[in-house]
This record gives structure tokens, sequence and C-alpha cells, in this order.
């Protein structure tokens, strides 16, 4: 028969990591080194941003300021401010102070410019705050004597293209064949034409922008500081350590162990048989220390639970141990296996009042040792009076220890954990 896998219990969960306490401390350990090793190893950054107002330059010096603004692409004034030629005039401008390559300038900057505006953020990340801040100004300030020089590029090769025109009107207007006066006329609007262009490329304004905001030196560097990137890490370490420890297998075994192990995993009551000569002398003295009173009376029986780890090789069922030891202090207990009971009924209410009522006045002996279901062990535990758990070194401690945990969670007290040696130690010590 399979059973279905049991849930994991909140209390199982304590008692995990109360067990692997060290395996949580361990990964803690290990993420808090990597973290300050990583402080180490990453050097400090620093971030200063320059803030360019963009002036539009127009040729058409009477032309409305927001034709102008229309004129500029924002985006492609943000891709000269990253431009080799910026980088290099920034580079040259910052050699007296730092020494920083033209590569490592355009590497460094980022440029944002708010929608619908005509300002630029020039972003630059350096080794030091001073760096930072010196650099992020000298690209604003390359950037604006690139464009200035570009502008007056562009209108002196418009000046001189007219003036070009201009000679070539004038030499034009002294040919024997254009001497007639519609001739003589056409050359002068021509002319007047280009001598007004020339006097408009004189008036235009070659002022490329203005820095509104100097980069101010940074006090704190952008990338964590030694103490931000410990404390991630002993969290990250934590967060590893935790589901580690809960999965992570035992490498000996999942064997109870001794009656230290025992205790551990619930801190029960144990009584340590695995001394014992003869087992019933531990169940003798689990008799002896039980509670049960002197004088039950008539009206109800005292149940007593009584759960193992099946042993189809065992002869005696642990309950029935139980019933032969409380038979030698004098006192007779009625043996009950819950095996032999079907389940449906027990998780319904057995036993019922009427079989209670039955039993008025005895010592009733419950073994659920042969249940397959936890659920229903715990169901007959809370209507019980006295809950007994026997185990060997050898029984499985996670089984153990979802049980106990399924107890507490109901409000259930274990009297007694009696803990027997190895049932191949068992055989030995009855030949």
């Amino acid at each position: 028969m399979v059973t279905a896998p049991q849930p994991v219990q909140l209390t199982e969960m304590r008692d995990t990591l109360r067990r692997r306490w060290r395996v949580v401390a361990a990964a803690a350990g290990v993420g808090l080194l990597l973290g300050a090793a990583v402080s180490l190893a990453v050097p400090s950054r620093y971030e200063a941003t320059s803030t360019v107002s963009v002036n539009p330059i127009s040729a058409d010096p009477v032309g409305s300021s927001i034709d102008s603004a229309r004129s500029i692409s924002m985006p492609t004034e943000a891709g000269i401010v990253t431009s080799a030629e910026v980088a290099q005039a920034a580079a040259k401008a910052l050699k007296p102070r730092y020494a920083i390559s033209a590569e490592d300038i355009s590497d460094a900057i980022d440029v944002q410019s708010p929608d619908d505006s005509l300002i630029l953020s020039i972003r630059f990340t350096g080794d030091s705050a001073g760096q930072a801040a010196a650099a992020a100004d000298a690209v604003a300030e390359a950037y604006l004597l690139t464009r200035r020089d570009d502008a007056a590029g562009e209108v002196e090769r418009l000046r001189t293209a007219a003036q070009e025109q201009l000679a070539g009107v004038q030499a034009s207007a002294d040919q024997p064949e254009n001497a007639g006066v519609l001739r003589q006329r056409a050359l002068g609007v021509q002319a007047d034409a280009l001598g007004s262009k020339l006097a408009e490329l004189g008036n235009i304004d070659l002022t490329p922008g203005r820095i509104v905001g100097s980069a101010q030196t940074p006090n704190d560097s952008s990338t964590p500081g030694a103490v931000t990137l410990s404390l991630a890490g002993l969290l990250l370490g934590l967060l590893a350590g935790i589901p580690f420890a809960l999965l992570k297998k035992d490498q000996q075994s999942s064997e109870i162990g001794g009656a230290d192990g025992l205790e551990s995993l619930g801190e029960q009551i144990v009584l340590d048989g695995t001394k014992d000569i003869n087992r019933a002398d531990t169940w003798d003295i689990a008799a002896f220390m039980l509670k049960i009173p002197a004088d039950l009376g008539i009206e109800d029986p005292f149940l007593i639970m009584v759960d193992a780890e099946d042993d189809p090789g065992r002869a005696l069922t642990p309950g029935q141990e139980l019933v032969d030891a409380l038979s030698r202090r004098g006192r007779s207990a009625r043996f009950v296996d819950a095996g032999a009971i079907n389940e449906g009924k027990i998780s319904r209410g057995w036993p019922t009042e009427k079989k209670r009522v039955s039993w008025a006045g005895e010592i009733v002996i419950i073994d659920t040792t042969r249940l397959s279901s936890d659920a229903n062990k715990v169901a007959l535990a809370t209507r019980s009076d006295s809950v007994v758990l026997a185990r060997s070194t050898t029984d499985d401690a996670e089984a153990l220890n979802r049980l106990t945990g399924l107890l507490k969670s109901k409000g259930v007290d274990i009297a007694l954990t009696a803990l027997f040696p190895e049932r191949s130690e068992l055989v030995t010590l009855h030949r």
C-alpha cells in the first residue's frame, strides 16, 4: 500500500532548523565574507551631472523662436555629446588634472533630455568625486565648443558661397552682352539678394548654449559600500542557508540514534532503555512513570495511546507490552489494536460514546502502530488521556518529528517516549 506524502509542519521546520542551525550560520557567514570581498574588489564609483541649455542656431535671424526650436533634434545633440570629437576635447581639457582617455570618457558618459525641452543632462561616472564633477563639466564645455565651431564653419561656408556668387553677378554686369536695361535690372536684383543674404549671415547668433547647472562634487559613492554589500551578502546567505538546511539530508543516516537525538526532536520526556537487558524492564519503568489515577471510577475509561514504527517481525505490539507491564504492577488493562479498526470509523469519531461507556472504569491501551495515517493517530491522541511513543534507535527520525509536530499542533502532550535498542540487538538480547 502506497501512502500519500505527509505535509510539512511548521513545528517540523522549526525543529529541523534548530538541529541544523550550524548550516544556516555557515551560509550566513560565507555570504557576509563574500559581500565584504566584493566591496574590496569593486572600486568605488562617483556620479556627477552637468546641465546644458541648448540654444537654437538658425540662418534666419527674423524667424520665430518656435520654428528655430523645431529645427533642433535633441537625440542628435545627445549623440554629439557622446561623440569621439567631444571626448577627445574633454580629455585634452582634463589632462592637467586627470589622465583620462577619450575612450574612457565616452564609456563613462550618459546623456538624458527631458521630453519637449532643450535641456541636456550630462552624467559622468568617475573614479573619484572630484574627477566625476570636473569631467562632467569638461564634457559639457567641449560639447558647446564643438557645436559652436560646427555652426561657425557652416556659416563661413555659406558666406564664402554667397560672396563667390555675388562676385560672379558683378562680373556679368560688366559684360557688353548684359548692357541692356532689363538685363542690368535682373543682375541688380540678384546682387541685392546676395547682399541681403551676406548681411543675414553676419547677424547669426552663434551662441551654442550654456551650462545652466555646473556639476556638484558628490559626497557619496554611487556604488554600494562595504557595510551595504556585507549586509546584502549576509541576507543572501540566510536566504540560501535556510532552504538548504530544510532540504539537506543527513549525511550519516536519518535514524534517531540515541536519547540525545530523540530529545532534540521535540523536548520530549525520554525513557532511555537502550542499556536495559530485557525490553520488559523498560516497559515496567514506563508503566511506573505514567500518571494513572488510582481509582478510575465507573464513569469513563482511562485511555492511553501507544504508537511505534511498525515492525512485521515483532511478536508483541508495544501496546500489549505496556498492558503486560501494568499487569505486573497489579493494574489490569484492556488492549485494543487500532490497526484492526476501520480507519474511516476512526476519522468519524471512534471510539464512540457507546464504546467508551462499555470501557468505563478500565485502563484501555489503544495501539496505533499499524495505522497508516498520521491524521488518524492524531485524532486518537486528542481522544486519549495519555500518549506514549515507543521508538528504537534505528527508527526514522523525520517520521517521528512529523508526528510529534502534528500532535503539538493539536495541543496534545506526549506523556513519555521510550527509546529501545535497534531491533537486531533486541534479537540478541532475547536469546
